[in-house]
């Protein structure tokens, strides 16, 4: 459900795979440009209790992948996390379809540029408790989390900015966040870090962010070690592919 940012690579991998990909988006204008590869494209309000109730077929995976901004916080944002994906893990539970519910590192509570793993405290603002709402249920109806770290690739790109606090940056290339989802299809009932090997250090010794600024975000290291352990091992580091991979 979602086909945003890294819900489009989610799909094409799936796709390439020889997977039957069924993209929901919320918008007729956002179907139409998915239809040109995904032909089943549908556009719905996925967050509904309508939507599950009415959706049949057989299916072998569910990834839930709809965000809205990073800004937001409510309205969209709550209903995506607290309501949709809620539903979502209640029907694949139902049927016993493995689901994944994509979320973020951003939920972490370590501020201070510590290392934090899946059993690390988890932070309360209003954003956070929502992601992590949903994660529970989620993962008590027997689905998997994948917290991915920030996202960059294809227009995307990874920027080395200098402003702000010295401050640990977690990345992750789209494609190897989307590589790690069939790793987590295949392991029910867990919760993964989604991160590059390296954290990036960022900022400056005495900086500060420019007032107003809505780049706030705590430092910490991620710990990649637990979806290793998986197999899983990310191609790219800091926006440069490895050789040996084509």
């Amino acid at each position: 459900m979602g086909a945003g940012f890294l819900g489009r690579e989610v799909a094409h991998q799936a796709g390439a795979g020889g997977w039957r990909v069924v993209p929901v988006v919320r918008t007729e204008r956002s179907a139409e440009g998915l239809r040109k590869q995904f032909e089943e494209t549908v556009a719905t309000d996925a967050t509904s209790s309508s939507f599950w109730a009415e959706l049949q077929g057989q299916w072998s995976g569910l990834v839930w992948a709809m965000a809205p901004s990073r800004e937001s916080v409510g309205g969209d944002f709550q209903s995506m996390h607290r309501e949709g994906a809620v539903r979502a893990a209640q029907w694949a539970r139902e049927r016993r379809v493995a689901m994944v519910y994509l979320s973020s590192t951003s939920v972490y509570e370590e501020a201070d540029g510590g290392w934090v793993d899946e059993g690390s405290a988890l932070a309360q603002d209003e954003r956070s408790a929502a992601m992590v709402y949903a994660e529970m249920e989620t993962v008590r109806a027997g689905g998997s989390v994948l917290r991915c770290a920030g996202l960059y690739g294809g227009e995307r790109e990874l920027r080395d900015r200098a402003e702000g606090p010295e401050r640990w940056l977690n990345v992750v290339h789209r494609e190897d966040a989307a590589r790690a989802v069939g790793v987590a299809l295949r392991n029910q009932g867990q919760t993964f870090n989604v991160a590059e090997n390296f954290p990036l250090p960022r900022g400056v010794a005495g900086g500060v962010w420019a007032e107003g600024s809505k780049r706030t975000r705590r430092s910490k290291r991620v710990s990649n070690a637990k979806l290793r352990n998986e197999g899983w091992a990310p191609i790219y580091r800091a926006g440069v592919k490895d050789s040996s991979h084509r």
